[in-house]
C-alpha cells in the first residue's frame, strides 16, 4: 500500500471519527445531563462526566410526573401503528405482485404519489375527521393516520417482486388460495424485510411528536414525546434535570431496538437495493 493510500484512510478515518462525535454528542450530553445535580446543570464549567453523580431528577420524574402512563400510552400508539401499518403496507404489496390486472400500474403510482403530499396538507383534514370521529384524545387519533404508509408500502413492493412466478404458480396448483400463499410462501420468504421495515416503523412511531400534540391535549393521554413540554415553563422557570432524564428514559427504548436489531436492518437495506 502506498503512502498516498495509507493517508487518504488516515484521513477518512478521522473524518468518519469526527462525524460519530458531533452525533454522539448531544445524546452524552442528555446522559449526563440528567446525573448533574442543579447547581452543576447551570455551572459556567462544562463536564461530561459529572464531579456528582445523582439520581434525583430521575426520582422526581418517577414520584412526581406520570411516567409510567407516558409509557404505556407510547407503547400501545407503538404497537398499533407497526402493526397496522407492516400489515396493510404487505397486503397491498401482495395484492398488486400476485394478481396480474390492467389496473396494477395506476394501483402503484396510485400509492407512490401519496409520499411527496406533505404533512401540512393532509393535517387539516385528518384533524377534522378525527375530531367528527370522536377520537380525539384517544390513542386511536395518534394510530389511525398512520395505518396507510406508501414508503412502507414502497419497500416491501420491492422486495415482493423479486419473488420468482413459479412460487406462487406452484401454489395454485397445489390448491392454496391467495390467504394460504400469503401467509406461508410471501411472509416466510420475506421475513428480513418485514423485520427491517418493522423496526424502522417502531423507531419512528416512538419519536412521533407534532401530530400527536395536536391530538393529545389531555395529560393521561400524553405519549413519552409529548410529555417532554410540560418541563419547559417560560414563567415558572424550566426544570432542565427532570427534562433530561425523562427524555433520556424516552430514547432508551429506540436505542435498544436498534443496537439489536441494526445488522437486520442494513442487511434488508443492501438486499432491497440489490433488487430494486
Amino acid at each position: 500500500m502506498t503512502n498516498k493510500k495509507k493517508s487518504g484512510q488516515i484521513v477518512l478515518c478521522l473524518i468518519f471519527v469526527a462525524v460519530i462525535l458531533v452525533n454522539m454528542f448531544p445524546v452524552v450530553w442528555m446522559v449526563s445531563s440528567s446525573l448533574k445535580t442543579n447547581d452543576e446543570l447551570f455551572s459556567e464549567k462544562l463536564h461530561i462526566i459529572p464531579p456528582v453523580i445523582t439520581l434525583e431528577s430521575y426520582r422526581v420524574v418517577m414520584e412526581e410526573y406520570s411516567l409510567f402512563t407516558w409509557y404505556k400510552n407510547s407503547f400501545l400508539s407503538t404497537a398499533g401503528i407497526f402493526i397496522l401499518q407492516v400489515l396493510v403496507a404487505l397486503m397491498a404489496a401482495f395484492g398488486i405482485t400476485y394478481y396480474k390486472t390492467r389496473w396494477n400500474s395506476f394501483a402503484f403510482y396510485f400509492i407512490i404519489v401519496t409520499m411527496v403530499i406533505p404533512f401540512q396538507v393532509t393535517m387539516i383534514p385528518n384533524y377534522v375527521t378525527i375530531s367528527n370521529l370522536g377520537l380525539k384524545d384517544k390513542l386511536g387519533s395518534v394510530i389511525l393516520p398512520y395505518v396507510a404508509n406508501a414508503t412502507t408500502f414502497f419497500y416491501l413492493y420491492q422486495n415482493l417482486k423479486g419473488i420468482p412466478r413459479e412460487y406462487y404458480e406452484v401454489s395454485r396448483i397445489e390448491g392454496g388460495n391467495a390467504v394460504w400463499t400469503f401467509s406461508r410462501i410471501t411472509m416466510g420468504l420475506c421475513k428480513g424485510a418485514i423485520s427491517a421495515i418493522s423496526i424502522l416503523t417502531v423507531i419512528d412511531s416512538w419519536n412521533l411528536y407534532f401530530w400527536p400534540m395536536l391530538v393529545l391535549t389531555k395529560p393521561e393521554s400524553r405519549t413519552m414525546t409529548i410529555a417532554l413540554r410540560q418541563f419547559l415553563d417560560f414563567e415558572m422557570g424550566n426544570r432542565w434535570g427532570p427534562f433530561m432524564a425523562t427524555a433520556t428514559l424516552a430514547s432508551l427504548p429506540v436505542i435498544v431496538a436498534y443496537l439489536f436489531f441494526q445488522r437486520n436492518i442494513i442487511n434488508a437495506f443492501i438486499s432491497a437495493g440489490v433488487k430494486g
